[in-house]
């Protein structure tokens, strides 16, 4: 090989790895679900694409951001909480600065509005546990898919929370998976400068199974969004 196809080898690796570290330190970024708490949305096991420009643009070389639109009601979000900076969370913006929350026996206020619940048939997924409801939660913004126990559906019974008003500059956070999820109802809202990005794109997804040591594929997963 000779200098200058060896120049221009080097020069095409260095291009490849700059433009990589600018899409992601500025534009798209990739995670791991590493639990259950935003099924049926989300799964363990799925990986996702979050786009980071609408919550600010990092300026190199220096601790300073340009400000972005934020972040909306509905948007499933990647971030980071203040006592674990290290750690990364994925969950749904349910509350904007200013808004009233609220859930009464299971049920979500928002300002005053409580969201509606429909049930739908059973998905055939045996990933979903059989002592949980797929429900459909009308929102504003537009519906989405959660999960609940049974028991407390049929009963009409489920936690109660709040009233809470979102604080100026923060968000409040939840997981679909509304009955095991760790979110803002047990350690509060969260800044919005600690707000990564929003969920796109699930480009891949694995399965793990107790009875193989090898993952399987969720092919009806793939390139798609939350």
């Amino acid at each position: 090989m000779n200098s200058k196809v060896w120049r221009d080898y080097v020069e095409n690796i260095l291009v490849a790895v700059i433009l990589a570290l600018i899409v992601r330190s500025f534009l798209v970024a990739g995670y791991r679900v590493p639990t259950g708490s935003m099924s049926p949305t989300l799964l363990p096991g799925d990986f996702i694409f979050a786009y980071k420009v609408p919550f600010g643009l990092k300026i190199p070389f220096v601790q300073k951001k340009i400000p972005g639109p934020g972040a909306r009601r509905g948007d499933v979000v990647v971030f980071s909480y203040p006592d674990q900076p290290q750690v990364t969370y994925v969950k749904r913006v349910i509350g904007l600065p200013g808004d009233l929350i609220q859930i009464e026996n299971g049920f979500l206020r928002v300002n005053g509005e409580r969201l509606k619940i429909e049930q739908i048939p059973p998905a055939a997924n045996d990933e979903l546990s059989e002592a949980y409801q797929v429900l459909k939660e009308q929102a504003p913004e537009g519906s989405r898919q959660i999960l609940r126990l049974k028991a407390q559906v049929d009963s009409k019974q489920g936690q109660n929370f709040g009233p809470l008003v979102v604080p100026p500059d923060e968000v409040f956070l939840m997981g679909d998976h509304r009955d095991l999820s760790d979110d803002s109802r047990y350690w509060g809202t969260v800044p919005s400068s600690r707000i990564e990005g929003r969920v796109v794109m699930i480009w891949l997804s694995f399965r793990w199974s107790d009875r193989s040591k090898i993952p399987s594929l969720r092919w009806n997963r793939l390139f798609t969004s939350p």
